[in-house]
């Protein structure tokens, strides 16, 4: 349905049903891993994937084998080359609209205390991605697959992973060229994927006024990162201006 390839496994294992549906679905190039694994083995096969993306002509994602994720994928009922093309959204623009949206909803102190100031705290710095993850095993993982799905632009995974459409989530067919945005301005790779987490690989942004823009286009993606994590937008900016990895969660 969702893709092409050969699969060719690298790990034994008793595979669930999520795992093997969600195999059948990609029909790509994977690595399976099962619920328990180190997490420095599957980093250490993403960080190899990832080397040799542009040679291998893919874009290696970590994607945990959930039966919520599988259902929404189904729901989609949408093939790649159909959400790819959907009509091209405008980012910048649509960022504008969302937080024209908060802004027009909050009161003005209560957006004011919202944005906050530019502060640097440990807690909000993000070097390693946590998704996979399984909290009550620390640093073991949940069951998952690294899949090489062969597209060479990075945000066209979410045409093959159609992601999103829930709650206050975007559709897959605006975070498509959300991703592509952010691609091409931030370099921001996506890498991991649940039914609720999205985190990509991405260079800190050094810079105080361009990490707040991007604070500011993050929460409007998924507010719940400021109002069920980190509280304040310019904490998020203060970690960003040090985080490798950006990490999304909805609720």
């Amino acid at each position: 349905m969702f893709g092409f390839g050969k699969k060719s496994p690298k790990n034994a294992g008793s595979k669930s049903e999520a795992a093997q549906h969600l195999i059948e679905l990609l029909d790509c190039p994977y690595e399976y891993f099962p619920s328990g694994t180190n997490e420095g083995v599957i980093m250490s096969a993403y960080n190899e994937a990832f080397a040799r993306r542009e040679m291998d002509g893919c874009t290696p994602m970590i994607i945990v084998a959930d039966d919520m994720l599988l259902e929404d994928f189904e729901d989609c009922g949408k093939s790649p080359d159909k959400l790819l093309g959907s009509a091209k959204i405008d980012a910048r623009k649509w960022f504008t609209e969302k937080l024209s949206y908060w802004k027009s909803n909050i009161s003005g102190e209560f957006w004011n205390e919202t944005v906050g100031e530019i502060t640097h705290e440990p807690g909000n710095i993000s070097k390693s991605f946590v998704g996979f993850l399984d909290f009550g095993s620390p640093r073991k993982s949940k069951e998952c697959l690294l899949a090489k799905i062969p597209v060479t632009n990075p945000w066209e995974v979410f045409a093959w992973l159609p992601f999103g459409g829930w709650n206050e989530c975007p559709p897959p067919e605006e975070i498509i060229w959300i991703a592509k945005y952010w691609y091409e301005k931030y370099g921001a790779i996506p890498a991991v994927m649940t039914h609720d987490i999205l985190e990509f690989a991405a260079r800190p942004v050094k810079d105080e006024t361009a990490a707040l823009d991007l604070a500011l286009e993050q929460f409007a993606f998924c507010s719940d990162i400021v109002f069920q994590g980190v509280e304040t937008i310019g904490r998020l900016a203060g970690g960003l201006m040090q985080s490798s990895v950006w990490y999304f969660w909805w609720d």
